[in-house]
């Protein structure tokens, strides 16, 4: 991996890198040039790549980069960078875009022992976007069952999704979920999920699991949260409506693994209640051995599930395109029966949805 004391990153991570940068082109300018100019200075053997060395042999799908990216906003949004904050929005920087690179340098050079602990951390973003895709397919498992919902998260983060039903959605003029949330997705949808008009949600159990919850009540937490969100202002503002929201309701994330935790959730039948396993942008982090348990475990417990003690499975996942980009789909696995059925299809953040059979 080096030669001399020059780290020399596989072309792999180089190529990711650029491969991000297109993925980041239609909503972050900002991001888009810094990881251009991340690749040029990796494979050239700059502070990049010594700052990156640690994970060249990790998955791809781990995204050292995006890592590395949301360590630096994190000291720009602690106010520690003011000449390279003047480039990022989520600081109030209007600065171009294709001239950040300097001041972005400068920081990996001048703060290096800072960000390695940084960028070392899992990206844990709890992308509150994602929560309108989710919200819909709660929605047709409360219509197809007819129950309250008992919530299951597999890699929640701060679990702030797990308070979707207390977000409100805007769709076609109508305030759908809380009418008084402080979070309120504009027009997140495009049609609208098969289910009856006035379909509510009643939910009577939110838990989640993550190997590395974070506190979304705590400074670290929340700033923690901030930072893995891309340089966008309305992400943020996003972000902060539904720490309030987190703040009014609590829910319970644990420190487990997916397949260890939700072994022992499934346990035991919950009668009167559907039990709704869900996670979002979350496979690619899972060891795979582990993902393959957890497969196996929803398939177990779907063999005794029941009318009146029925199992959900909805994720929100990204898959690979013919063309090497990322499709995400919306995916409902219903037991008894397991069948599976796409609902929808999204951006990669959630928004906007595009529900594939509409009410």
């Amino acid at each position: 991996m080096t030669v001399g004391e020059v780290p020399r990153l596989p072309a792999g991570l180089v190529d990711e890198l650029r491969r991000q940068a297109g993925r980041c082109r239609a909503s972050s300018p900002l991001y888009t040039a810094l990881l251009e100019r991340l690749a040029e200075d990796a494979e050239a053997g700059g502070i990049t790549a010594k700052l990156l060395a640690p994970y060249a042999d990790e998955p791809l799908a781990t995204v050292p980069g995006l890592r590395l990216l949301g360590a630096v906003h994190r000291l720009v949004l602690e106010g520690r960078l003011p000449t390279l904050a003047a480039f990022y929005p989520t600081a109030g920087g209007t600065g171009p875009p294709d001239e950040a690179w300097p001041a972005f340098r400068s920081a990996l050079v001048e703060h290096a022992d800072e960000l390695r602990p940084l960028i070392a951390a899992p990206l844990q973003t709890n992308e509150t976007g994602r929560a309108a895709p989710l919200y819909g397919g709660a929605l047709v498992v409360a219509a197809a069952t007819g129950l309250p919902l008992r919530l299951l998260e597999i890699g929640a983060s701060a679990g702030l999704n797990l308070r979707m039903d207390k977000f409100g959605y805007r769709v076609g003029g109508q305030l759908l979920g809380d009418p008084h949330s402080p979070l309120v997705l504009e027009e997140p949808w495009e049609g609208a999920p098969a289910v009856p008009a006035g379909t509510r949600l009643q939910v009577v159990e939110r838990r989640g699991c993550d190997p590395r919850p974070i506190d979304p009540a705590s400074d670290d937490g929340s700033m923690r949260l901030a930072s893995l969100i891309w340089a966008d202002p309305e992400r943020l503002r996003r972000l902060r409506a539904a720490l309030a929201v987190a703040e009014q309701l609590p829910a319970t994330v644990d420190a487990a693994s997916a397949d260890d935790w939700l072994a022992e959730r499934l346990a035991e039948p919950a009668p009167g209640t559907a039990t709704v396993v869900w996670h979002s942008v979350v496979r690619q982090y899972v060891d795979p051995v582990r993902w393959r348990r957890v497969g196996e475990l929803l398939r177990r417990a779907g063999d005794f599930a029941t009318v009146d003690a029925p199992l959900a499975h909805l994720a929100f996942e990204p898959e690979v395109a013919v063309d090497g980009g990322y499709t995400f789909a919306l995916r409902l696995t219903l037991w008894p029966g397991g069948c599976t059925e796409t609902l929808a299809t999204a951006g990669g953040h959630g928004t906007p949805v595009r529900w594939r059979m509409t009410a």
